[in-house]
């Protein structure tokens, strides 16, 4: 139990492992919670209404305001191996181009010996 109600003091609420504890005991989980999470502070909460803003076009900006310049954030370097440089401009565009095969038993180009019509094996 005293673990259980260690973990009530982090958070101010009970865990399902204080809950256990403290229905054991036969007592009242709500004497266990802070006051924050009960019911009235919830009603108290919302009892006023909150009303919505109004339309974009009828705010009141000043001038100050309207006219500063907003830049992005500042970004830092993120830790790891750089992408690279290929992956950025396009995949392989151009920059790796095949040899023409020669075959070097007849010396055309576009087969090799292994796939030569001239020179088939037959059976």
């Amino acid at each position: 139990m005293l673990w259980a109600l260690r973990m009530i003091s982090h958070d101010e609420i009970a865990c399902s492992h204080a809950v256990a504890t403290i229905k054991y005991k036969n007592k009242h989980r709500e004497d266990y919670c802070s006051a924050y999470y009960s019911n009235k502070n919830f009603q108290d909460t919302y009892a006023i209404s909150i009303e919505p803003l109004p339309c974009e076009s009828t705010w009141n900006i000043p001038s100050h305001i309207l006219e500063e310049e907003l830049l992005p954030p500042i970004t830092r370097k993120q830790p790891g191996r750089p992408p690279s440089n290929d992956r950025k401009k396009g995949f392989n565009k151009g920059k790796y181009k095949r040899s023409k095969v020669t075959c070097s038993k007849c010396g055309t180009s576009g087969h090799n010996k292994k796939t030569c019509p001239k020179f088939a094996y037959q059976t």
